[in-house]
């Protein structure tokens, strides 16, 4: 298990990270599209395209080499660029920036001007307007539709996200599955799994979810991953959807860890003040670590190859310290759920079989909450309780009537 875990994360090893921010003169609504390429002109290969619902952070996760990055204004919102429309920039002027395996480059800040229309070294084309680039979104699973009993969604696959993460990525697929095409008339719920966990485990809850008036979106991640990366990569995702289909509300419900990944995923978009966190307006979490697990930090000091969502897992994390730091706003609301049965001789402490009750009722995450709720119920079957089910859903019925327009 370990050894498996060693050389998935020697794989990714291989890869680096190119992260840094768009900027613009005035202020802005339409879609950014920052893309990173490799060669001169002529010679130009497209490796990836991060969508922005506006100015704000970007990032690509690439094999080390060197690298390219150029933005454009998206003005008639055709994923397309258009160079007698769009204004656009290079990265210092069309300079390589060059990335080591396993290194992050920051501070690649752009800035589009209102005279700025640098010439893009190559005709882009989104893959969604019908181009034939190659590009890493493609890798991702971002608005398939499949169903809840998808052999992708198993316990197997959940536990290689875990421990192998890179076959994970490669074998599996992360991102945001539909169970229906869009529909705009019905409000997005974005379900967020836990560690080793897959969007199978929501079957229950989904079952029960009011179809006619919600669609549910279905994360699905590699578990082994560092949480603020894991919640970078569902803002991403989700960002895209929200440019695509400028869909005007949304509810998130999580389990277990997945609620500390949601609230991560939560901070970025509250902080992005791109117009996406008013229409969140429900978040969800069940059985939530809220102050970490004891045997996260004890697999940090003992164990012979370390699980990097651990380090974030262990009690007093430098991320879970600043995760509950912001206030949500007013017109978030904040439901906590938390289960107290069969409790495990192996946690330490009143626990539901896998996390203690001190971890879910840490005092600064039911402050921020409208309804604090215990269930008889254990860590897993939570998950298929009606009684849970049924809040759930008498929840979400009432954000038709707090967003009618």
């Amino acid at each position: 298990m370990f050894g498996r875990l060693e050389r998935s994360l020697a794989e990714k090893q291989e890869y680096g990270v190119l992260e840094g921010a768009v900027r613009t003169e005035q202020p802005t609504d339409l879609p950014i599209v920052v893309v990173v390429y490799t060669g001169e002109d002529g010679a130009v290969q497209l490796i990836d395209e991060f969508v922005l619902a506006g100015p704000g952070p970007y990032f690509f996760t690439v094999r080390a080499g060197i690298y390219r990055i150029a933005a454009f204004e998206d003005v008639n919102r055709n994923f397309a660029y258009d160079s007698g429309l769009d204004l656009s920039a290079l990265l210092n002027a069309g300079a390589p920036v060059t990335v080591a395996g396993g290194t992050t480059v920051r501070d690649l800040d752009i800035d589009i001007r209102d005279t700025s229309r640098e010439r893009m070294p190559f005709a882009f084309f989104s893959a969604d307007n019908g181009g034939t680039a190659e590009k890493s979104l493609s890798d991702f699973h971002i608005g398939e539709v499949t169903r809840i009993d998808d052999p992708r969604f198993s316990n197997e696959n959940g536990r290689l996200g875990l421990w192998q993460p890179a076959d994970f990525l490669r074998q599996v697929g992360a991102g945001v599955y539909f169970l229906e095409p869009y529909d705009p008339r019905k409000i997005p719920v974005l379900f967020i799994h836990g560690a080793g966990g897959h969007p199978g485990n929501f079957a229950h809850l989904i079952a029960r979810l009011d179809r006619e008036h919600f669609q549910p979106w279905l994360v699905y991640y590699p578990t082994a991953s560092r949480l603020e990366q894991t919640a970078m990569s569902i803002d991403r995702w989700v960002q895209y959807l929200y440019v695509t289909h400028r869909y005007q509300r949304m509810a998130v419900v999580a389990h277990s860890m997945g609620g500390l990944v949601a609230r991560g995923f939560i901070n970025r978009v509250i902080a992005a003040n791109d117009g996406r966190a008013e229409g969140l307006r429900l978040f969800i979490s069940m059985s939530t670590p809220w102050d970490g697990h004891r045997a996260a930090q004890s697999g940090v000091n003992r164990a012979p190859v370390v699980v990097p969502s651990w380090y974030d897992m262990a009690p007093g994390s430098p991320f879970l310290r600043s995760l509950l730091e912001s206030e949500l706003p007013p017109s978030l609301a904040y439901d906590l759920l938390f289960s107290y049965s069969g409790g495990s001789r192996l946690v330490r402490g009143a626990n539901d079989g896998a996390v203690t009750l001190v971890s879910q009722l840490v005092m600064h995450a039911q402050t921020q909450s409208r309804i604090v709720r215990g269930f008889d119920e254990t860590h897993r079957s939570i998950l298929r309780s009606d009684n849970v089910a049924a809040l759930v859903n008498e929840q979400l019925a009432a954000l038709p009537a707090t967003l009618a327009h």
